[in-house]
């Protein structure tokens, strides 16, 4: 008998960025030190830009392209890994440009934010372990990048310690408000924060920007462009049904061919009337298959899965997950094969 599911995880907005979305060229001019990512982002690591800065100074919320890949109040930028497997294998955190270390913490506990209580435990201290650094005068502005999120212990610099473009500073963590494991980088210019994407202030008109005024270097931006039009996220296969948490964390079930056989895909930032298209071949042909009903309403995160009760039999095994928007297949992926 097939069964399938679906997990909603009620994750902060989530954002997938493309270059039309960013609204910006390649980049020819350098804006205050021009940034680089606070990981290293090249090669095969798994980085994914997800919230960005609030520009509505109200009750609102709207980032820097007049979309909601914010929330209220954020102040900054989040570049996550899609779950905590990847965080430890690729969370360094890196200094974005020269400068000198102002303040550090790193006492505080890994924990994933995931009750009220864990939010009332974070209050004051939401950035967790984290750091501050001053990079110094720009065209007569100061320009401080604060990094949150850390691992507790991790932070290798101290107060007054001067830094490098790309040392690196810290490890990835789980501390303070967070719910996936990322790093949020506040950019101020003066004190004040600043969109590094755009080189925006808040409370200034959002939309596309041509006048090559992002705070990032141009391989960064490159970087963040080439990347970040990702919906799907992390897919793979499990013996049992699995939920979104689950799948964060790695904490589920090998299959075998004593067990059921379950294909799972996550996808951040899904649109209204958005589904999913999921099926498993094996050596038999298809094995599995299901569609999700149609979203009435945007989701920031969405787990879908497929499968069968039943045992499967020794063989190669592969799983499809085809994102359908406006009647037409936007994007499909397939599994790396399995072995069973």
């Amino acid at each position: 008998m097939d069964y399938q599911g679906t997990i909603r995880t009620s994750l902060m907005t989530l954002v997938v960025l493309s270059s039309a979305t960013f609204g910006l060229g390649h980049a020819t001019a350098q804006n205050g030190p021009g940034f680089d990512l606070p990981m290293n982002c090249s090669g095969d690591a798994p980085c994914l830009v997800q919230n960005l800065v609030d520009m509505d100074t109200g009750p609102g919320q709207q980032d820097p392209f007049c979309d909601r890949a914010t929330f209220d109040t954020h102040k900054g930028t989040d570049i996550r890994v899609p779950n905590i497997a990847d965080m430890q294998r690729w969370g360094d955190i890196l200094a974005m440009a020269d400068g000198v270390v102002k303040a550090t913490r790193s006492n505080m506990d890994d924990r994933l934010w995931l009750t009220d209580a864990d939010k009332a435990r974070f209050k004051g201290r939401e950035c967790g372990n984290g750091l501050l650094i001053d990079h110094g005068r720009f065209d007569g502005a100061r320009f401080t990048t604060q990094l949150c999120h850390m691992a507790r212990n991790s932070i290798s610099v101290r107060a007054g310690d001067s830094v490098k473009r790309s040392q690196k500073v810290g490890r990835m963590g789980l501390s303070g408000a967070t719910q996936f494991p990322h790093i949020h980088v506040s950019v101020r210019k003066d004190g004040q924060v600043i969109d590094p994407v755009t080189g925006k202030l808040p409370g200034t008109s959002c939309g596309p920007t041509n006048d090559s005024s992002s705070l990032f270097s141009p391989t960064a931006l490159s970087i963040l462009q080439r990347r970040g039009y990702r919906h799907f996220i992390e897919d793979g296969f499990a013996g049992q049904a699995v939920n979104g948490k689950q799948v964060l964390q790695g904490n589920y079930q090998e299959p075998s061919t004593m067990e059921p056989l379950v294909y799972f895909a996550k996808f951040i930032n899904l649109k209204k009337g958005d589904f999913l298209r999921l099926s498993i071949t094996g050596p038999e042909g298809l094995f599995a298959r299901s569609q999700t009903k149609a979203l009435t309403r945007s989701k920031s995160s969405f787990t879908a899965y497929v499968g069968k009760k039943n045992p499967p039999k020794s063989g190669i095994y592969q799983g499809q997950v085809d994102l359908v928007r406006n009647g037409k297949v936007f994007s499909s992926h397939k599994s790396k094969l399995k072995k069973l």
